[in-house]
């Protein structure tokens, strides 16, 4: 015989979990689109970049490196930066890669900073090329060239130099012969 008295477990259990459930997901939405937006800033941050000017800063931005790694025009303060802006699709980039290694590896204790930023190839491309090449300084990847854009960079090879001041102080369309290298960013250096 049955025991009527048992009773079945109270609806009121399942009301406050039916309650909670949409709070739950409100919550986990808005933890996903957090991370979203974090990711992406913290993959390129472009906002303060606009067209390059001599004699003005060229504002911050940071890039991924081919290693992962985020690297931040800010974070070189006080020091001459070359930013150049290639691709592996370009026969001058590639042509002048091994004067930018060769100038870096002999000025970077002087704080000489060299950031070459590839125009749109894919981080396989523009990795594998710098292996071959043996490129010591930072290669960062801009996969659809939207920070070159905001610099009005359309000329590929393009290098910006940057005095210690954080001002642009040349801007090289094309690629660099030694001597050009030598005399725009040896007084850089100084």
């Amino acid at each position: 015989m049955k025991n009527n008295n048992q009773r079945k477990p109270s609806s009121s259990k399942n009301q406050q979990a039916n309650q909670a459930t949409p709070l739950l997901l409100i919550l986990a939405g808005v933890i996903v689109i957090g991370a979203v937006v974090f990711s992406s800033l913290s993959q390129s941050t472009t906002q303060a970049v606009g067209p390059v000017r001599i004699g003005q800063a060229l504002g911050d931005f940071s890039l991924q490196d081919i290693n992962g790694k985020t690297v931040r025009l800010g974070d070189y303060k006080g020091k001459a930066v070359l930013i150049n802006a290639w691709a592996t699709w370009c026969p001058p980039c590639k042509a002048e890669m091994p004067l930018l290694n060769a100038y870096y590896q002999a000025h970077v204790d002087e704080g000489f900073v060299l950031l070459a930023i590839n125009a749109g190839d894919t981080l396989q491309q523009a990795a594998s090329f710098a292996n071959q090449t043996g490129l010591a300084f930072p290669v960062l990847l801009d996969p659809a060239s939207q920070l070159l854009k905001k610099m009005g960079i359309s000329s590929f090879p393009t290098s910006i130099l940057i005095g210690r001041d954080g001002k642009v102080k040349t801007i090289q369309v094309g690629m660099f012969t030694e001597s050009e290298l030598e005399s725009k960013m040896g007084p850089l250096l100084e």
